[in-house]
Formats: C-alpha cells, structure tokens, sequence
C-alpha cells in the first residue's frame, strides 16, 4: 500500500503528469474527443465511440482512456436518480440511436465499469488519473491495474494515505489539465512550462514549495480586473472629459452612452453569452513558439467565422505609462467614444489573464485586436477577419515597429516568402 501512495507523488509521477501536457501542446494532438455537449448515457455513448478511435499505447492516449472511462460512468451515473442502477430502457434507447449491436453493450457496460473503477480508487481526487503510472517500471514496479485492483479496507486505507495537503495540491494542478481537456475552462499554460520547462526531465531535488508552484496553472481572468484602491493617485487620463466622473474605471461607459455593440440594452449579459464558446488551445508552433490554435467540432470545419469576436486579452488594469508601452505584458487601450481616442489606461497581463495573451503575430493575420463596447465596459477584442477553420493557428498583426521595438523579427511564412 505504501508505494501505491508513494508513486502518485513522486518524481516519475510528476514527470509522467509533465509529459501529459506537454504531449497536449503539439498542434497535431487533437482532443477533440470530449467535443460533446450531451448529458446522461448519450453523452457516455458518444465518449465510448470516440474511445474508440484510439489504437496506439502512447501515454496522451492512456491518460485519455482513462479519462473517458471515467467520464462515461460519472454520465450513466448521474442519471440513476437514486436507483441501484441506471435506467436499462434509456440504455437501450441510446444504442439504438447509435447503430450499436447487442454485442456492443456488454463492451459499453465493460468501460462503464472501469470508469467506476477509477472513481473509487480516485475518490476526492479525480487528478489523480494523471499520476497513477501508465505502465510498470522502477522503482516502483506498479501501474494501473495495481490501484484498479484495490477493493473494500484497501481503498479506504489508500484514501486516508493520500488526503494530504501536498497531494491536493499536486491535484489541484492535474484537474486544472482535465477541465481543459473537458473543455470546461479555458486553456491555460502551467508555469513550469516558462519557469522550468526542465521540469519535463527533471532528476533533482526541489523543495516542495517551489514544485507545487510550478506545477500550478498561469493564474486566470475572464474579464479585466480593476482595483480602486491600488493606485489612489492615479491622474485623469488625458483627454478625459470633463463631464465624466473621476474617479473612475477608465474602461466603463458612462451611463447616458451606448453600453454594448452587440445589443441596444442598457445592462446585458453579452460579454458572457455573444463571445463566441469554442475555447482555442495553446500549441506549440515551432520558432514562433506557444500559440493558438482555432477549434471546431470537427476536421474541415470552419472554427471562427469572419467578424465573429472569439474572445478578449483581458488582466489587470493599470494608469497608462505603468509600463514601458513596447512591453509584451501590456497592451495599450484606447477610448474610441472620446476626442483623439486617447490611451487611457493599459492592461497588463503577466499576472491573472487568458489564453488570448498568446496570440502570435502573423503580417497575413487571421484575426485583429479591436476595442469593442460589450456589457458597459471597453474591451480588447479579438475578431476574425477571415473564416478560420479547425487546427489554423490564430494570428494578429501587432506591427512591425511593435516587433522592432521588442528586439524582434517577424518570422511569419510571408515575411520569408518576401526574402
């Protein structure tokens, strides 16, 4: 029992929880399998079809065989309402409605079961389907079909062993990664892929404070974060009208304007509900090194149409001139609605931000930054300005001088046409 709870914390199950994002940045993974918003046994009907469609051992598919098995019992579970077991009749509907043989049940029935198995042996801790070892190998000689093994005082013993704070942390990292595998949140890059990216490898000791900081995800934000009482001098941007209280946040709309350019209302929920859902990824991209990559359903399909708005950078608002302007932690936000369409404030986003913050240049770019009006405030929006389909890298034109200004050089293929 020890070295089942030794493993799942160790420098192999680190790395092995490493290798699981890494693996997930090449632009050639797709993980697309989870791209379902069905619920119950249809939704662990189109996971088990999804599954399979896997052949290869690698540890990106083992990782994602477990976690559609246990995906697709927490769906047939769900739905028992009490029952000692899920509802045979809508079983039986579902497989109909997929083209599934008798046959095909029992294989179902036999995934389910696995999943259930995972989420015993899981129990609090769903993160640790990322930890426990894919195959046997030293030291510890154990793999999964080790802790499936386990039943009854074995899994209880296990769960006490494992309730530890450094555990749950290490967790708290791996669900991170399976909410962006679910699409349940936005990608996100975890720090030690720009810290430590040694960390994939890693052989030495660290103390456990620096690794459980570097295991964590980039710190997120959905929306532009202002804070009053940071900056209590902050100075009445220029251009500022007079009629306009200060102060005040430099990015909300004063209420007698026009609140949203995506509807006439005076209070809505657009920047929540009109951005468009399909969350992109981060990929790796060669020499332009991290960036986004589009997602669709499914291969071929367009991902972003033209002039629909995918998202926004968004972080922690600053008075302008906090950072040099040319920094590439800040973007510069100009207010449209007053004369000379001043900078008003900056956003910086090195601290809490989103995926967004990863956007690449590309002089033929895909899409643009545009300041748009959406729920009361100004925001940095991010709009196609072409159809970009399924796998396409999302790219804006920051400039050249921008670029210059950063020590830089374009390295996009029109740029390198051009030599």
């Amino acid at each position: 029992m020890l070295q089942r709870v030794a493993a799942i914390q160790s420098g192999p199950a680190i790395r092995q929880f490493c290798s699981l994002v890494a693996a997930r940045r090449d632009r050639t993974t797709d993980m697309g399998l989870f791209q379902t918003q069905s619920q119950g046994v249809e939704r662990a009907m189109e996971l088990w079809r999804s599954l399979r469609l896997i052949t290869d051992k690698s540890a990106l598919n083992n990782f994602t065989s477990r976690l559609v098995q246990y995906q697709m019992a927490l769906a047939v579970d769900n739905t028992k309402q009490g029952r000692i077991r899920a509802d045979p009749v809508e079983i039986n509907k579902m497989m109909d409605k997929f083209g599934f043989s008798a046959s095909d049940r029992t294989k179902f029935q036999h995934q389910v079961t696995q999943g259930r198995f995972w989420r015993l042996v899981c129990g609090h801790f769903p993160g640790l389907l990322c930890l426990i070892p894919f195959k046997s190998a030293k030291p510890y000689c154990l793999s999964g079909r080790d802790y499936l093994s386990m039943r009854g005082g074995e899994l209880e013993r296990f769960a006490q062993l494992v309730n530890t704070p450094f555990v749950e942390r290490i967790c708290q990292a791996c669900e991170a990664l399976i909410d962006m595998v679910l699409g349940v949140k936005d990608d996100m890059m975890f720090k030690w892929e720009k810290e430590h990216p040694a960390l994939l490898s890693w052989d030495k000791s660290l103390s456990d404070d620096i690794l459980l900081s570097l295991l964590q995800p980039h710190e997120f934000c959905e929306e532009n974060q202002y804070d009053d009482d940071e900056f209590p001098d902050w100075a009445k941007p220029t251009g500022w009208p007079d009629e306009w209280p200060w102060k005040a946040n430099p990015l909300a709309i004063v209420p007698t304007d026009r609140q949203c350019d995506f509807c006439p209302e005076s209070r809505c929920q657009c920047l929540y509900t009109r951005l468009v859902k399909r969350r992109p990824r981060i990929k790796s991209w060669g020499s332009l090194g991290f960036g986004l990559q589009a997602v669709a359903s499914r291969e071929g399909e367009v991902a972003y149409r033209k002039g629909e708005v995918m998202g926004q950078i968004c972080g922690k608002i600053v008075p302008s001139g906090t950072y040099p302007h040319n920094s590439s932690w800040v973007m510069d936000m100009h207010r449209p609605d007053i004369d000379g369409e001043p900078v008003v404030c900056q956003i910086y986003v090195a601290g809490p931000s989103n995926s967004f913050i990863h956007l690449n240049h590309h002089c033929r770019a895909s899409a643009r930054v545009r300041p748009l009006r959406v729920s009361g405030h100004w925001i940095c929006g991010i709009e196609a300005v072409r159809d970009i389909r399924h796998g396409e890298q999302i790219t804006v034109n920051f400039g050249k001088r921008f670029l210059r200004n950063q020590g830089l050089r374009c390295e996009c293929e029109a740029c390198r046409e051009s030599l």
